[in-house]
């Protein structure tokens, strides 16, 4: 009896686990499918079959596709991300370029100017993101007093004598790359807030 309900229990799990495999385009058996399909556009998949997820589908679409369908009929190619134009760069809104500048070319940034006028605007907006930024580990003077230096040395204090002469564009860079313990902002901070910050930050001099 034992090896009768061993050998049902084995090809059960053989059955389930042959659902699971997948190849190509093919997924496999997917547990809580809504969760990988994007119902929006989605730039790097192409699901033509119209009646794709029409086992699951619980939105009514006005042209009748079913859940999964996530092609742009209006493409030729059906994409939904184009290619850009070579040797193109992208802008952003402000119409700036990409920031390119290496981490190790400190000298470099000292040289780029603040996009931002100094207006009263921007620099309490800068504030405004210091303090969510920045004040945990220099504190809301610059003085290298926050909440994490309490438990780690060495975090910069940014109105110290050694920094009193850096630029804007260095500041930027720092936010930007990271150095010392400061860990890399780019990905979390935009271009246009790291420069506010900036701005804000050489009011504490």
């Amino acid at each position: 009896m034992r090896v009768i309900r061993s050998l049902t229990v084995g090809a059960i799990l053989a059955i389930a686990l042959a659902g699971c495999k997948a190849g190509g385009d093919n997924p496999g058996l997917e547990y809580a499918p809504n969760m990988y399909h994007s119902v929006p556009y989605d730039p790097l998949t192409q699901i033509t079959d119209e009646d794709a997820g029409r086992w699951l589908t619980s939105i009514e679409y006005s042209d009748g596709h079913a859940e999964f369908y996530n092609s742009n009929k209006l493409n030729p190619h059906a994409m939904n991300m184009r290619v850009p134009p070579p040797n193109t760069v992208k802008r952003n809104p402000q119409g700036w370029t990409p920031y390119r500048i290496p981490k190790d070319s400190l000298a470099q940034a000292d040289r780029v100017p603040n996009p931002l006028d100094s207006t009263a605007a921007v620099i309490a907006q800068g504030k405004a993101l210091y303090m969510v930024y920045c004040n945990h580990c220099h504190g809301p003077q610059g003085k290298g007093d926050g909440p994490v230096a309490e438990k780690y040395a060495g975090v910069a204090n940014l109105t110290s004598d050694a920094l009193k002469g850096i630029t804007e564009g260095h500041i930027f860079h720092v936010i930007t790359h990271g150095k010392g313990l400061m860990w890399a902002h780019g990905s979390q901070v935009s271009p246009e807030d790291r420069w506010k910050i900036a701005k804000f930050v050489k009011t504490l001099k």
